[in-house]
């Protein structure tokens, strides 16, 4: 059933830590996380513990365990007919997640800017790179992710922090998706990210945050598009 993984039992999954010791909940945990992200298992397909289990080589306890804290990501819900399943994308949700997000973060790069240090700057370089180099969608969100809140946490207050971190976790799914669906996508935003680091660089606070209402407008363009393409005619 689960043809995405290699024929050996192992997914073709790498730790953005480079941490390769993980107990078997991490492992299967990183394995379901990374094929959801990377499109392969979609919104509604069935995730049955025993065949999991058996197709990854573990007992059905880490399966168990990996199912909840996914669900805790919003990743996946459990059905009370179907068991556990991979999250459908809801574009109504995406929308308000963005439109909250196009308030706070330019709020939040206008707060943390003045406080990116050398030290910091060179993080989100390599972060960047990372991004450029890494080919697979779902190592892509992580480093996006890592990227943005690394920057608000320079400077934004902690409760501001707070609601965005959850908004960008709400949002992984997503952005997985747009990622392996809209023509350009990951360019685009390599290529804003790059307007970010110079803005940051060049110690511009207001190049920033015009930088960052920039980039949170490409989410909006691929939520019309993938909305549109599930469209009957």
């Amino acid at each position: 059933m689960y043809d995405i993984f290699r024929k050996d039992g192992n997914a073709d999954i790498s730790d953005l830590t480079g941490n390769t010791r993980q107990t078997a909940h991490e492992y299967v945990r990183e394995v379901l996380r990374r094929s959801i992200l990377n499109g392969d298992l979609t919104g509604g397909a069935r995730l049955v513990q025993a065949e999991l289990a058996a197709t990854l080589d573990v007992s059905t306890t880490p399966v168990r365990e990996a199912l909840r804290d996914l669900a805790s990501e919003g990743l996946v819900r459990f059905d009370p007919h179907r068991g556990a399943v991979v999250t459908e994308l809801d574009g109504e949700d995406l929308k308000d997640i963005y439109d909250i997000r196009r308030i706070l973060e330019p709020e939040a790069m206008r707060q943390s800017a003045p406080h990116v240090t050398e030290a910091l700057l060179t993080q989100l370089k390599k972060l960047h790179q990372r991004m450029i180099d890494d080919p697979h969608s779902a190592s892509f969100v992580d480093l996006n992710r890592i990227f943005h809140l690394a920057i608000y946490e320079a400077g934004t207050s902690s409760r501001m922090l707070s609601i965005i971190r959850s908004l960008e976790d709400a949002a992984v799914m997503y952005i997985g998706a747009a990622l392996k669906n809209v023509s350009g996508l990951r360019q685009a935003a390599i290529d804003d990210h790059a307007e970010i680091l110079a803005a940051l660089e060049a110690g511009d606070t207001d190049a920033a945050v015009a930088a960052i209402i920039d980039h949170l407008r490409l989410p909006t363009k691929a939520i019309e598009q993938l909305t549109s393409d599930d469209q009957p005619g």
